[in-house]
């Protein structure tokens, strides 16, 4: 018996047709059980790595006691966090507690140290400036401060971008006899300073908002911090509707490798780096190898972030707050010294265009660049392992104390 298809020539068996049927039934089964098992696979993943997002987080949930507790420790209303005054602070690093106080300035304390006479310099920046993950002795403002008669203000806070470091130099009062200032950050500040709203940028980083600038005609235009205090959080959504409309990141980025159903065409937009992400992520929950997923996340940052400097459009914004900084210094009498920590998978870029970019910045301020340094170490000596940051350790901190000394700038 024969069946008829469109016309009358075209004839097919009844028995292929029954095959046909079957066939695709069993890629619609097929279909569906890897639909099912991506589905599950990612809801698990999701609530333990916070690099894999779905369309939830557009609008992510805010824990009430994690509000609280952040405008309790870090909430500042004009750089978004920052250190509190007289407060202490702990950090874990290889199964052992570092204990962290901070003095009247919001500065790291070392309360081992003995008092000196007087402050000499301040230091401003990010978390290579706070210097993470290593004793209150071991930063490198400590090192700096043995060999002389004076100490410094470590005035770092993770995370922050040259932005935000502008904007705690402008408003902290420091000591008449302070005189130098470091501004320190490693190169990823450039994306730091395109975002308003960490998360797009750095996925779950929910809390992070903070202000930035734009290019406007020929100067900056500060664009204020979305979250003014805690009530900020009862019109959320409205906030995040504004924000995303002129955040970079936001299609740049988490559009990009934001999954939707179905899972199994949303993670073929990206295959290799969703793949790669999905494979890293079950090697760290199954405590197989926790170090690869954060490695694979930070260079693939230092990666994207150098070829933002590409872009005049953002370079002139890290121009223009160099110049700022620097115009702000004159005025108070103070010289100020721009640091570039370079992160390890920075050293391992081809153009490193950023290490370009402010090469051209020493015809106009005093840099340092420590990428030429740090490649003459060993990296395993100077940093610590990735899911530490990368951050720089204790003889890293060294290395960069003894720069700073051999160029005369303390």
């Amino acid at each position: 018996m024969y069946l008829f298809f469109l016309k009358k020539y075209v004839i097919i068996p009844k028995q292929y047709l029954i095959k046909m049927i079957n066939f695709i039934l069993i890629i619609i089964i097929l279909y569906v059980a890897i639909e099912l098992i991506f589905a599950y696979l990612i809801n698990i993943l999701r609530s333990k790595i916070p690099w894999i997002i779905v369309e939830k987080d557009e609008y992510p949930n805010f824990n009430k006691n994690k509000i609280k507790n952040f405008f309790k420790k870090t909430f500042d209303a004009q750089l978004g966090w920052n250190w509190k005054a007289n407060t202490k602070h702990q950090e874990k690093i290889f199964s052992k507690i570092n204990k962290i106080s901070f003095g009247k300035f919001g500065e790291r304390k070392n309360v081992n140290s003995i008092k000196k006479k007087k402050y000499k310099f301040a230091s401003f920046g990010d978390s290579f400036v706070f210097c993470r993950y290593v004793k209150n002795s071991e930063t490198w403002q400590e090192q700096l401060s043995k060999p002389t008669l004076f100490q410094g203000l470590n005035l770092g806070v993770g995370n922050y971008g040259l932005d935000q470091a502008y904007l705690k130099y402008l408003n902290t009062k420091l000591p008449k006899n302070i005189k130098t200032i470091f501004i320190g950050f490693v190169p990823e500040t450039l994306s730091r300073c395109l975002c308003n709203w960490k998360h797009y940028h750095e996925f779950n980083n929910i809390y992070a908002f903070k202000p930035k600038f734009i290019n406007y005609k020929k100067n900056l235009k500060l664009i204020a911090n979305p979250i003014k205090n805690n009530l900020s959080f009862t019109e959320i959504k409205k906030i995040i509707n504004k924000t995303k409309v002129g955040e970079f990141f936001y299609k740049e980025k988490f559009l990009k490798y934001k999954l939707n159903y179905p899972y199994f065409f949303s993670l073929l937009k990206n295959p290799k780096y969703n793949f790669k992400l999905i494979f890293y992520s079950i090697l760290r929950i199954s405590n197989f190898n926790k170090n690869k997923i954060y490695e694979f996340i930070i260079k693939e940052n230092c990666i994207k972030n150098d070829n933002y400097f590409n872009s005049k459009k953002n370079n002139e914004i890290i121009k223009k707050l160099m110049f700022k900084i620097n115009k702000k210094s004159k005025e108070r009498g103070q010289k100020i010294v721009f640091l570039i920590f370079p992160q390890k998978h920075d050293l391992n870029l081809k153009k490193k265009n950023y290490h370009k970019f402010f090469l051209n910045q020493k015809n106009f301020f005093n840099v340092i660049d420590f990428t030429e340094t740090f490649k003459k170490k060993s990296s395993s000596e100077i940093y610590l392992p990735d899911q530490y940051g990368g951050h720089l350790t204790a003889y890293g901190n060294k290395i960069v104390a003894e720069t700073i000394l051999k160029r005369g700038y303390v």
